[in-house]
């Protein structure tokens, strides 16, 4: 016993002599291998010989291009891809790095990456104070930095940054304003109809693409059987970039180049995948969802909810056409436009639902019947009356009008729950349903 209890003290007086031996392993301060740090991360940002391409990816989802050149006087000119004046006119503003809870890159000036960011919603369309859930001030973790890539995560956000360095063919693209010219694709939202249609190659394409999210979705025919890609995308001086390529058997797509626009044929075209096609309108879906319409009905009888549309139809290229959302009852505003299947077992609900500071009402409205769901998977509605008194010629009974169109709607399931109600008349006409 004694023997080991000299033992044990023997090893703990090691223990110790180890531990105080470790206090020395660092021979500079905390403060001064953080600054070493801050400055290395400074130097790689300047010493790009030709800046940097940038992607920012919101805590609110999407992806956004953009291009960086740092100075060594806290400066750094920028182009971004999100709108015409931003990808054509560069924009200076300082940035910094910084010591806070981790080493930060800060851009503290306001900028073309602040617009993201800004709570105003009529600036980027975002949530009203929230933006489109982006960043300026983003933390550096040495673990994300390579020679010729350095990753962020914002500090509010948790937005991803992403820097790879440029080519000089690249920063002469940005400067020569080739990144506008990529913006044509964006003329995509000026076709009239809601279903478009792209053949590249042997394969014909269904393609949506919301420029609100950011996505992409194309919609392909394998024989009979429906196939489905969703990617998001950015803007690039060479086109349009996928975040993900489509793989669809011998073609891969990894976005789109040769943008070309005809403003007197409202015709967009582009290469992709090995080809090049053009954009044409259709009126119905390449693959039709025979489902849809009764699921979409069905959906709120089983769950006790309802279907709400903040602007009413869209029509010929306009939203809110019959001006829903300026309609009022008495001093109460409107508040959303509410379809409600299975109010009673005669008739469904249609109408304008309004706010008078307290709580939401109905004041009229109309009560279609339940609808007729045909073997190609439209949905007609008809008349079975009306609630209180329709104003007429309003925005109500056009809306009820549209409704009642013989020829009735297709039904497209944009997500898990959300849904486009689409004409099936032309498809010049649809109103979307959350």
């Amino acid at each position: 016993m004694k023997r080991s209890f000299l033992y044990l003290l023997f090893l703990t007086t090691v223990f110790f002599s180890c531990e105080n031996k470790d206090d020395t392993v660092f021979e500079e301060s905390a403060d001064v291998r953080l600054n070493a740090a801050l400055a290395s991360y400074e130097k790689q940002l300047v010493e790009a010989p030709y800046g940097w391409n940038a992607v920012i990816y919101p805590g609110g989802g999407g992806s956004y291009g953009f291009y960086f050149k740092f100075d060594d006087k806290n400066r750094v000119t920028m182009y971004s891809d999100f709108s015409d004046a931003s990808a054509a006119k560069s924009k200076e503003s300082s940035y910094r790095l910084k010591a806070m809870q981790t080493p930060s890159l800060i851009f503290d000036t306001y900028s073309y990456l602040h617009v993201l960011a800004d709570p105003d919603k009529a600036v980027n369309g975002g949530e009203l104070g929230e933006g489109l859930k982006s960043d300026f001030e983003f933390s550096i973790f040495g673990d994300s930095l390579t020679a010729d890539r350095m990753a962020f995560v914002g500090r509010k956000n948790q937005s991803r940054l992403v820097l790879t360095k440029a080519t000089q063919a690249q920063a002469t693209a940005y400067t020569n304003g080739d990144l506008a010219k990529a913006l044509l694709f964006n003329n995509i939202a000026k076709y009239i109809p809601y279903f478009k249609r792209v053949t590249l190659g042997a394969n014909t394409y269904e393609i949506t693409v919301d420029q609100n999210s950011r996505t992409i979705k194309l919609t392909w025919l394998n024989g009979s059987t429906p196939k489905t890609f969703t990617t998001s995308y950015y803007l690039t001086p060479a086109g349009v970039a996928f975040v993900s390529p489509l793989v669809n058997g011998s073609q891969t797509i990894t976005g789109f180049t040769n943008i070309t626009w005809n403003a007197n044929t409202t015709q967009l075209g582009f290469a992709g995948g090995g080809a090049t096609g053009a954009v044409v309108s259709a009126i119905k879906p390449i693959s039709v969802d025979l489902a849809a319409s009764k699921r979409w009905w069905q959906t709120p009888i089983e769950s006790g909810g309802d279907w709400r549309s903040e602007k009413g139809f869209h029509v010929n290229g306009v939203d809110d056409a019959f001006k829903v959302a300026d309609l009022k009852s008495d001093e109460s505003i409107y508040a959303f436009y509410v379809y409600q299947p299975g109010v009673s077992a005669r008739n469904d609900l249609f109408a304008p639902i309004f706010y008078d500071g307290k709580s939401i009402f109905l004041d009229y409205g109309h009560a279609p019947e339940p609808p007729t769901f045909t073997a190609d998977g439209r949905a007609i509605f008809s008349p079975a009356g009306t609630y209180g008194t329709i104003p007429a010629g309003g925005a109500a009974a056009e809306s009820a009008k549209l409704l009642y169109d013989p020829s009735g709607f297709y039904l497209i399931q944009t997500s898990d729950e959300t849904y486009d109600m689409v004409s099936a008349k032309d498809a010049k006409s649809w109103i979307t349903w959350e």
